[in-house]
């Protein structure tokens, strides 16, 4: 069966090709091992620990599925490898395909299997699916509880009004980060007027909402020219909208577009002469910076949790191994790793493998993370994680330290902003096990 992927991925199609309906066991880590408990004693021997990742692995989002399960395939084996290490993380990896109705089969399989934690999904409404089907099947099981780990969808009603014990997100959520970006922009005397384009399903709503509220609060002056949502992963001309944003006169564009949806859109304002800002969530990867080109250079600003300029000899080694493996794909942000190595001080700190003792280890746990302190903050599950705002710009060795995507470009740190400049108030009410 072929596989419809992204254009830049099409030459490795033959070997990296992900059937529908068929788990993919992630290459280099043991497979077929049961999940279990392990008391304190025993976590002196080796424990292995099955995680089942959700990715969208076909049509048009699949580069952002494969550059998600190859991160987290490397972050384990990094993970596995440290010396002395007692818990080996086995990655089964199942293809989403962006579907909620897909997600519920396979996490009945999941369930059926005996896995015990869950990661990724792909987009918001296949994370409410499972975090509902999640909820639901450890009221009915207690004893055989899941754990959820969230390492990539950023609505923020995950940790707020549909908060769950059994669910934890690794990631800034949007407004976490449209504060961190909003704060950058507001010291920008040139922004005067902003189109906000994202796509309309909740993840675009809540860029789209959360620019406007807190552009009013810290730029009163800049004015919303227009706004406009469009399908996800279904547009491939962008010209019209395009042509929009020309004539409303806008002079700054904020979007949480990612893949195809904002490379195509990078790509219809460079042919309009488009001469505008980008403020976006996710430009630096899955095609971006090859569509942006020399075009962008000054222009493309950024809000991510990932450095490339400023790596510890850990994320280096992590960085290197990931581009000899996958030198197509990028890496794009860092909730992997702490994910991970939170995973495992939570299981360490427990004695146990067991999700509900993990997951209450997890609760307000506060460890050095790939970019500095990290803490889970007990309440609502939402990791306080840095972040930064970065510019397009060329590589230069120094301030920006390498090119992505095989360009000469890169991105130039302008701010780091510590978890504590973006933890915001949370409204959720959380019921816990007993």
């Amino acid at each position: 069966m072929s596989c419809r992927r992204w254009p830049a991925y099409k030459a490795r199609r033959k070997k990296m090709c992900f059937r529908p309906n068929r788990r993919q066991i992630v290459s280099g880590l043991a497979a077929g091992v049961a999940a279990a408990t392990f008391p304190l004693p025993l976590l002196a021997q080796t424990a292995r620990l099955k995680i089942a990742q959700l990715e969208i692995l076909s049509g048009g989002l699949a580069v952002l599925g494969e550059t998600n399960a190859r991160s987290v395939e490397i972050g384990a084996e990094e993970f596995n490898a440290r010396p002395g290490q007692t818990l080996k993380l086995d990655i089964q990896l199942f293809d989403s395909k962006g579907s909620a109705q897909e997600a519920q089969a396979i996490f009945s399989q999941i369930a059926d299997d005996g896995i015990r934690y869950v990661t990724g999904g792909g987009t918001s409404a296949v994370v409410v699916s499972l975090i509902d089907a999640i909820s639901r099947h450890n009221e009915r099981n207690p004893g055989k509880e899941i754990l959820y780990l969230n390492h990539q969808a950023i609505d923020p009603d995950f940790t707020n009004g549909r908060c769950n014990f059994w669910h934890f997100r690794f990631d800034p959520h949007v407004f976490m980060r449209m504060e961190a970006l909003t704060r950058f922009l507001a010291a920008d005397k040139t922004v005067k007027q902003v189109f906000l384009i994202n796509q309309d399903y909740t993840f675009g709503h809540q860029v789209q909402n959360s620019a406007k509220q807190q552009l009013a609060e810290k730029r009163p002056d800049v004015k919303i020219v227009g706004e406009e949502l469009h399908p996800i992963g279904r547009v491939r001309d962008f010209s019209p909208y395009i042509a929009k944003i020309k004539a409303a006169g806008a002079d700054t564009i904020i979007t949480g577009n990612f893949g195809s949806d904002l490379v195509l859109l990078i790509r219809a304002a460079n042919d309009a002469g488009l001469n505008v800002k980008f403020y976006t969530y996710y430009g630096n990867a899955l095609g971006a910076p090859t569509a942006l080109g020399e075009a962008g250079v000054g222009r493309m600003r950024l809000v991510t949790g990932m450095d490339l300029n400023a790596l510890n000899p850990r994320m280096q080694a992590i960085h290197k191994r990931f581009k000899e493996k996958y030198p197509t794909l990028e890496l794009f942000h860092a909730a992997y790793f702490d994910m991970i190595d939170m995973l495992g001080a939570a299981v360490k700190k427990s004695g146990s493998t067991e999700p509900l003792a993990v997951a209450r280890a997890m609760e307000g746990m506060t460890i050095e993370g790939v970019f500095g302190p990290v803490a889970m903050r007990a309440d609502d599950h939402q990791m306080m994680a840095p972040l930064f705002v970065q510019t397009f710009s060329p590589a230069d060795g120094k301030a920006v330290k390498m090119g992505i995507e095989g360009t000469k470009f890169g991105y130039k740190t302008e701010a780091k902003y510590a978890s504590a400049d973006t933890r915001l108030p949370h409204s959720c009410v959380m019921k816990k096990p007993a």
